[in-house]
């Protein structure tokens, strides 16, 4: 009984979510799906097709702990506005804290809109200094303690980064750019569900320069019509196919 109760609130709280930020903006593509399969972004950008694959019960409530990570987190850096960025909250805090505290000001869940490339999604945190007026930018990944050592142990020889992260934030970097005039760094926030460690890891500006390649090649590839199945693009990976929400309408082949 409970567990039904939870996935029908967790499928009401997508619905609602979807409902209130894609709704009527359906041919434009997610920031989100930078680096993912370019034939999935046309099924659902562009062609506009109805989900053949939906997520099942447990992957449903593995993507509802993600959220309820990243709305603590988000909430976290509110609370610090609040608290360190209102000069009426001093009480219990002498001055020379609340000035070494109240160097920063965070905004979350922020909306970008890059028209020239058809491309929108929000943004999870940017931190402002208030001093220097830098602008900083990050996004918060959940992930398991396998993937945890693939990125950070030292036991693999190869902690190669993750090309979908680093393009997903640089997306969101290429609007908050527009937004607040300057970007000084990007960073994503691990976060390890299963023992809670957390650990940040910086994304090179570079990135910002290749999610926009990305992006045009992407509308230009789409204007020929729907991408031919092509391992390195369509899918970038083949483990993909196994969770894409189009996968009976795309019908992939079997990669070895």
């Amino acid at each position: 009984m409970f567990e039904k109760i939870y996935n029908d609130y967790l499928l009401n709280l997508n619905k609602k979510n979807m409902e209130e930020r894609y709704k009527g903006k359906e041919s434009w593509y997610h920031a989100s799906g930078a680096g993912f399969c370019s034939r999935k972004l046309y099924y659902e950008s562009v062609a506009k097709i109805e989900i053949t694959n939906h997520p099942n019960k447990r992957s449903l409530r593995i993507m509802g702990l993600g959220t309820a990570i990243h709305n603590e987190i988000q909430s976290s850096l509110l609370y610090y506005n609040n608290i360190y960025n209102n000069t009426n909250n001093t009480d219990n805090t002498n001055e020379v804290d609340i000035a070494k505290l109240s160097m920063h000001n965070f905004h979350t869940e922020g909306e970008i809109e890059l028209t020239e490339l058809n491309v929108r999604g929000y943004y999870d945190v940017v931190m402002v200094d208030n001093y220097s007026s830098n602008v900083n930018l990050y996004d918060i990944k959940t992930i398991g303690n396998y993937g945890w050592k693939q990125k950070f142990s030292r036991a693999f020889s190869a902690n190669e980064p993750s090309r979908n992260h680093y393009m997903q934030l640089a997306t969101y970097g290429l609007g908050v750019e527009k937004i607040f005039g300057r970007l000084n760094s990007m960073d994503l926030i691990y976060y390890n569900k299963d023992d809670s460690r957390m650990k940040k890891q910086n994304v090179p500006l570079d990135y910002l320069n290749k999610a926009k390649r990305y992006w045009h090649s992407i509308n230009e590839e789409h204007k020929k019509g729907l991408p031919i199945h092509n391992l390195g693009t369509s899918p970038t990976k083949a483990w993909m196919c196994n969770y894409c929400q189009f996968k009976d309408h795309c019908k992939p082949p079997k990669y070895k």
